[in-house]
């Protein structure tokens, strides 16, 4: 029998195989030279999980097979106290036939790689809030004390409800674990690593945001920055050339440049990036042909000022001719305020806290598209938080350079709600790797009603109670918080800012929270106010509400997008001193004083539940 028939009899014994007597293993999700990651369903509590079986070299000796090991499990304990929306979970870890097996959320998706690759080019504004994702992420590792090492396209999954994920962590670094990187090996695709981890020089979080500059690069270049063609080639290149001019980077271009400064300590940080990204992601735009949400805010506390203006080459200004992947768009509110500018940031108005962000839209056909060294065929993407011995991803070059251990404290802050994550290479994977995943969906279940909310001011002033037996649904949020949602309502996407929800007329709801609330949202809210840049824009009022005893201010207005008029409620609350919550709901002014909207009103308001 050949090894390949060996192999895949070997794959067919375990199918169906009862783990720990709880996870029955089903089909082959992916494969590497490490690692199976197997599609399989926790018996236990009736989900399906990604189980990931850690496989050795026949060539290994005991001493490193039980390095492996426990840098494995090392590693997985690690990457489990990462909670971010963006960021992934480990459900358990198995110990059976003296090796570990990571259990791991299933998440359905392609890379941002494949969606470059298939629906074009990103604009700066969806490249931007993919930025801010991954920006949120990679705060929480850090403060865990983990790099990541390995920040690219292939390795940020685009999730079906526009969820932008982080994954594998197969290769990141643990504060204080000697064990987890060889000495002379430099692993990662090389357009995307920091020029200071090139050197063999200890990195820290700043190398993980170079990669981060090197991703926004790609995603609305089509190519990594840097690139040669072979690895020396452009390992050299991050260390001495100059970056090409991004041709279509628009307003990303400062924040590009900024991350793709050579120097660590003159790089863009956390806070200074953030404020860039925002300050885009929350910029008005024109009026398009489909309806605009209005400004939401949720409050924020000021960061941290922004390093000064890193160096570049100056080139002249290229003009944007940027095709969409997965655009966003009818965002109009302004960049959060108690965000200092850095020097090398223009100044504009900004807001305290969150914009509405309308959800990205795909195009209406195949785009322009530009070739990524780092893309792979569509597939699948299994992505699960394990160790490096567990992923075979990108390109690993063995460089004969010194000292690529270690890591430097980190700065902010993360939170947020948990998936899972890592993917298993094959041989097909390019420069940058190749990725299989899944996903678990949302679900909603029957509730009960809770304490009344003022509804928002109708044709004659009065409260519109709902109507009797109005079908509600329970809806569970990314951040822990619960929702009913009236018949024919549907969740629709996530993001930066917050989860989006429509109704069966054209109704748009957007839940959006914040660990650093404001104490008065009344006088937030007119700060607010002196940013708006609605067409029409007209207030009704903002002033404080009673709801369920919490510190509550209403915002309600109307204003004009493509010939119709609108109307919005925006309702901030403060739950606790780290819980600060938005509920921002638009409809036609035209339906506005019906028995339906009164209704749907009450019916949200009054159903909504916090994080416990």
């Amino acid at each position: 029998m050949s090894e390949a028939e060996r192999a895949g009899t070997s794959r067919q014994d375990k199918s169906a195989r009862l783990l720990a007597g709880r996870y029955r293993l089903g089909g082959v999700l992916g494969r590497g030279g490490m690692g199976t990651v197997w599609r399989a369903e926790d018996e236990t509590l009736g989900r399906t999980v990604a189980v990931k079986e850690l496989r050795f070299p026949s060539s290994i000796d005991e001493e490193e097979k039980r390095r492996l090991i426990t840098r494995t499990l090392r590693e997985a304990k690690a990457i489990a106290k990462i909670r971010n929306n963006s960021a992934v979970t480990v459900f358990d870890v198995v110990d059976e036939d003296d090796r570990p097996w990571i259990v791991m959320e299933l998440v359905e998706g392609r890379s941002l790689a494949e969606v470059i690759r298939e629906d074009g080019l990103l604009k700066p504004r969806r490249a931007a809030e993919v930025g801010l994702a991954i920006l949120d992420v990679l705060r929480a590792a850090h403060r865990a004390g983990i790099l990541h090492r390995d920040v690219k396209p292939s390795n940020v999954l685009i999730a079906e409800d526009g969820r932008v994920v982080l994954t594998d962590f197969g290769i990141a670094q643990v504060e204080g674990d000697p064990s987890i990187t060889s000495t002379g090996m430099l692993v990662g695709a090389p357009s995307y690593i920091a020029p200071e981890r090139a050197r063999g020089h200890k990195p820290g979080p700043a190398a993980d945001l170079w990669s981060l500059g090197g991703l926004l690069y790609a995603a609305v270049e089509g190519a990594p920055p840097y690139d040669k063609g072979s690895a020396i080639a452009t390992l050299t290149a991050v260390m001495t050339e100059p970056l090409e001019e991004p041709k279509n980077a628009g307003p990303l271009r400062d924040v590009i440049y900024g991350l793709l400064t050579k120097d660590p300590v003159r790089r863009l940080d956390d806070a200074g990036a953030r404020a860039l990204l925002e300050k885009i992601v929350y910029a008005p735009e024109p009026e398009t042909t489909q309806p605009m949400d209005a400004t939401q805010v949720v409050p924020m506390m000021a960061r941290p000022d922004a390093p000064a203006k890193p160096e570049r080459k100056t080139r002249p200004a290229a003009k944007a001719t940027v095709t969409a992947g997965a655009p966003a768009v009818g965002r109009t509110a302004q960049a959060p305020a108690g965000v200092p500018a850095p020097v090398n940031a223009p100044t504009a108005g900004r807001s305290s806290g969150w914009p509405v962000m309308e959800p990205p839209d795909l195009p209406a056909r195949p785009v322009q598209r530009a070739p990524l060294t780092d893309v792979v065929p569509k597939r699948t993407l299994v992505i699960i938080a394990v160790v490096v011995v567990l992923a075979v991803i990108g390109t690993v070059i063995a460089v004969s350079l010194s000292g690529d251990s270690g890591s430097d404290s980190s700065r902010g802050e993360g939170a947020g709600r948990t998936v899972a994550s890592e993917s298993v290479g094959t041989k097909e994977d390019e420069a940058d790797g190749t990725r299989t995943d899944g996903s678990v969906g949302r679900s909603a279940q029957p509730d009960a009603s809770g304490a009344s909310a003022a509804a928002p001011t109708g044709g004659t002033g009065a409260q519109v109670t709902p109507s009797a037996g109005a079908a509600v649904s329970s809806y569970q949020g990314g951040q822990g918080y619960t929702i009913g949602l009236p018949a024919g309502w549907k969740f629709q996407t996530a993001s930066s800012a917050g989860d989006r929800f429509t109704g069966p007329d054209g109704q748009k709801l957007l839940v959006a929270w914040t660990s650093t609330p404001k104490d008065d949202p009344v006088a937030d809210w007119r700060s607010q106010e002196k940013s708006m840049r609605r067409a029409q824009y007209q207030k009704i009022r903002i002033e404080a509400v009673d709801y369920r005893g919490w510190n509550t201010a209403d915002w309600e207005f109307t204003y004009s997008e493509s010939g119709t008029s609108y109307r919005t409620i925006d309702r901030g609350f403060v739950v606790s001193d780290t819980q600060g919550y938005a509920l921002m709901y638009t409809a036609k002014a035209a339906d506005w004083s019906g028995e339906l909207r009164g209704a749907t009103w009450t019916a949200l308001t009054e159903s909504f539940r916090p994080k416990k």
